[in-house]
C-alpha cells in the first residue's frame, strides 16, 4: 500500500516528515481521518489532538491552530503548536493554564484577550492529550 507523507511544520521548525498509514486530526468541521490517496483538501485546525498510525504504532501530538493541506499523497500540517504527548511537561502546561485563566479575569483589551484565550486553548489541548495518553 502506498503511504501518505505527513509533514508537520511550526513557525520554529519542521517537527515531522515521515510516511504514515493514517492521520486523525481536529478541525473546525470536526474530527478528520486522512488515509493514503485522500482527495485534495484544505482545512482549518483547532487546538486538539493529532493521531498518527504508522505500522503497528500510534503516536499522539497536541496541536494548536493552523491549517492542513492534502495534495498528491502529502499531508502538510501548518500549526503554531505541535508537541508529542510523551514530551509534554504536564506541570509546566498546568501552570500556563492557570496563568491564562487568571489573566482572563483581568480587564484586557480585545487583542490581549484573544491572545490569552488562544494560549489557554493550547494549554487545555496539551493537558487533554497528555492525560489521555499517560503511560499507566
Amino acid at each position: 500500500m502506498s503511504e501518505l507523507v505527513l509533514k508537520i511544520v511550526t513557525p520554529e521548525e519542521e517537527v515531522l516528515s515521515e510516511e504514515v498509514d493514517q492521520v486523525n486530526v481536529s478541525t473546525t468541521q470536526g474530527e478528520l481521518g486522512i488515509l493514503p490517496h485522500h482527495a485534495s483538501l484544505m482545512a482549518k485546525l483547532i487546538p486538539g489532538e493529532l493521531k498518527i498510525k504508522q505500522g503497528g504504532k500510534v503516536s499522539h501530538f497536541a496541536i494548536g491552530t493552523g491549517f492542513l493541506q492534502v495534495e498528491n499523497n502529502v499531508l502538510t500540517v501548518m500549526t503554531d503548536l505541535a508537541e508529542n504527548a510523551e514530551e509534554i511537561d504536564e506541570k509546566a502546561v498546568e501552570a500556563a493554564r492557570k496563568r491564562a485563566e487568571e489573566a482572563l479575569e483581568q480587564k484586557l483589551g480585545q487583542e490581549e484577550y484573544a491572545e490569552t484565550l488562544a494560549a489557554l486553548e493550547k494549554s487545555l489541548a496539551q493537558l487533554r492529550v497528555k492525560r489521555r495518553h499517560r503511560i499507566r
